[in-house]
């Protein structure tokens, strides 16, 4: 028997009987659909700024347009319309989300519909760079004094992870606060201005305190930087270099005097402080003048004066007792009559002369 559809929809009955149907099979596909694919509640975090109007996502929770658009789905442009600081960032290619790769993806970072206390504003950032991204490496400061783990809120204070809100002076004043007065008040608040995490200078012109040249330009600063101290360090040779063996105290410390920053060899004397324009017109050797060590002088051995007589004249002169052997003092140039002038004066500075080799430690026999 066939049936006749027209005839059964016509009667009342039935129209409501389909109706009805319909109905229920419209309600328990929502309620189906809503089980199955609702995201969950957003979050209702609050971070004490009024945006929009809003204080919380819970709060525009219906309002899906707020987040989503039409075939892009999320979009980043409908939340820069409420967080318009992350577009000026972004536009300024400043701040962490003007620096930071793959930001207009906001759900990459902060993943909503994870419930009420859902906080989507801590994000861990295990995969980032911060040197590459920043200019300043964490290599240094990945335990605090403590021992302690340091996390992004030990030195981004105000919640914010802009330059400008780097706090540095929070927790090195409560370590050192006597050194870092000190070290304010010469170079000034702006730490990152020199910092760079790994304790090189940015833009520190170090020639102007020690020039780094030759040999020294391979070392890292701590090799003369003990314990992160900067100042004061020595800057004599003989407090990194041990004296060789070969100079045995013949030669003195003073080692610019021969020694250059390339290499220790080869050693050439650079300076006397000795006038050598008199006397003879051939070069001497250094052992006329240095006849047991180089940093002692003797002029008996072109000289031939009689010490005790050489004495007796000077103390008649007035002169004191511990200068007479200083020969150098008053007779710089052996001429006779300056005695009395050079006397006034100062001794005379060093003399800048032709480098003249090595020759052996005074005394040795060719």
């Amino acid at each position: 028997m066939k049936l006749d559809l027209i005839k059964i929809l016509r009667s009342a009955k039935s129209r409501n009987l389909v109706l009805l149907v319909v109905m229920l099979g419209t309600g328990g596909g929502a309620y189906g659909f809503k089980k199955n694919y609702d995201p969950g509640p957003l979050s209702s975090a609050q971070s004490g700024v009024v945006l929009n109007g809003y204080e919380s996502h819970a709060e525009f929770e219906r309002d899906c347009k707020h987040c989503h658009a039409p075939v892009r789905c999320l979009s980043a442009n409908r939340c820069q319309e409420c967080h318009q600081d992350i577009a000026r960032q972004r536009a300024e290619a400043s701040g962490l989300h003007g620096l930071l790769p793959g930001t207009d993806k906001c759900q990459s970072c902060h993943i909503e519909h994870q419930g009420r206390e859902a906080v989507i504003s801590a994000v861990p950032f295990v995969n980032i760079n911060h040197e590459r991204l920043t200019g300043f490496s964490l290599a240094r400061h990945q335990l605090d004094y403590d021992g302690t783990n340091l996390t992004c809120e030990r030195c981004h204070s105000e919640g914010t992870f802009a330059p400008e809100s780097v706090d540095c002076t929070t927790c090195h004043d409560g370590q050192d606060p006597h050194y870092m007065g000190e070290h304010a008040d010469r170079f000034g608040g702006n730490c990152l201005g020199c910092h760079d995490g790994r304790d090189r200078m940015i833009g520190l012109d170090h020639a102007q305190v020690f020039v780094i040249d030759g040999g020294h330009e391979s070392l890292e600063c701590e090799g003369c930087h003990v314990d992160q101290t900067f100042a004061p360090v020595p800057r004599t040779c003989a407090n990194c270099h041990r004296e060789p063996e070969v100079h045995a105290g013949a030669f003195g410390l003073d080692c610019a005097r021969c020694h250059g920053t390339m290499a220790w060899a080869p050693a050439e004397l650079r300076q006397h402080l000795f006038y050598l324009d008199h006397g003879s017109e051939e070069r001497l050797e250094c052992r006329t003048c240095h006849v047991e060590t180089y940093t002692a002088v003797s002029c008996y051995g072109c000289h031939d004066h009689e010490p005790a007589e050489m004495r007796r004249l000077h103390l008649e002169e007035g002169i004191a007792e511990e200068e007479i052997e200083g020969c150098a003092l008053c007779h710089p140039t052996g001429q006779s009559g300056e005695a009395g002038e050079i006397a006034r004066k100062a001794v005379p500075g060093p003399v800048e002369q032709e480098p003249q080799a090595w020759e052996g430690r005074a005394g040795d026999e060719d």
